[in-house]
């Protein structure tokens, strides 16, 4: 995605207020100098509806598509690991968490947990795609 602002390069940044997207503290400046607007939804309707269109409100270069986490419901290998207690309990733990990055990293520690990642991985990005 490209700046908004310049038309430039690779964007980095987004506006916290009307989210256009930037690539520089000086681009910023120029964009704030403008007066941007808040983003406003119409109504909670109209939000729930992009919600249910892609399933998610916000998109990212690493979201993973819906269609591919779907596929993790069906999963023979994923179930298996599942079945272990201690991966369900370490998958709350890091849901519940109040830093859930600290959380996942320490997780990342037992084999187990390395093993359900591992598992999700091979669907939602098998070996030979990018």
């Amino acid at each position: 995605m490209s700046c908004k602002v310049c038309n430039g390069k690779k964007t980095l940044y987004k506006c916290p207020t009307c989210l256009i997207p930037y690539c520089s503290l000086d681009c910023w400046k120029t964009h704030k100098r403008v007066k941007c607007k808040p983003v406003v939804h119409k109504n909670k309707f109209d939000e729930e509806n992009v919600k249910k269109e892609n399933g998610y409100q916000y998109l990212t270069d690493s979201t993973v598509p819906m269609e591919k986490l779907k596929l993790l419901g069906n999963s023979e290998g994923l179930s298996e690991v599942l079945k272990n207690p201690h991966v369900r309990n370490m998958i709350l733990a890091i849901d519940r968490s109040e830093n859930p990055a600290k959380a996942m990293e320490d997780a990342m520690l037992e084999p187990i947990f390395v093993e359900f990642a591992d598992e999700c991985l091979k669907i939602v990005q098998p070996p030979n795609e990018p």
